[in-house]
């Protein structure tokens, strides 16, 4: 006898060349709770209090100062990211173990071509959030640790008109 050695994989071939699903139904059923439903619920949870943060930071127009923008940038780049994850995370499942039959079958030709810029669009967000998160900490670090030192605030960096008559 020889030894054979077998190689599992996670998805096995039809006989079309069209992948089905590999694994247990229960592999099946909790990737897709986690991956569609649990990140889909989280992503609209995140657009819906990063609008509400965008909504009180705009009324709040007493006191324009760099943070106060900075946040608002913070809010609408994450929630470009958000949108793109949702783009990624659940529709790579459905592709992966849907129906072949049902609402796969469309999203086979059309997700590879949104993949790419899906994660271009969300890697782009991800490094913006980390630079601003890195901007708010050197403003609030400014502000509670060198209140006197600091020269420029933004009325003094304000363009003033002057009547020449």
């Amino acid at each position: 006898m020889s030894n054979v050695t077998v190689v599992y994989s996670t998805i096995s071939e039809a006989s079309c060349g069209d992948p089905k699903p590999a694994g247990s139904p229960t592999y099946i059923y909790y990737r897709t709770v986690l991956d569609v439903y649990v990140v889909s619920a989280m992503c609209v949870a995140g657009v819906i209090g990063n609008l509400l943060s965008m909504i009180v930071l705009r009324r709040d127009r007493d006191r324009p100062n760099a943070t106060n923008w900075l946040l608002q940038a913070l809010a609408v780049v994450d929630t470009v990211y958000l949108l793109a994850s949702v783009l990624i995370q659940p529709l790579k499942t459905v592709n992966d173990i849907g129906d072949p039959e049902g609402p796969r079958a469309t999203l086979r030709r059309v997700f590879p071509y949104v993949e790419p810029q899906a994660w271009a669009l969300a890697s782009t967000a991800q490094t913006a959030t980390v630079w601003l998160v890195l901007l708010v900490t050197v403003d609030r670090y400014v502000a509670v640790c060198r209140p006197l030192k600091v020269r420029f605030t933004p009325q003094t960096l304000t363009i003033k008109k002057y009547n020449r008559y």
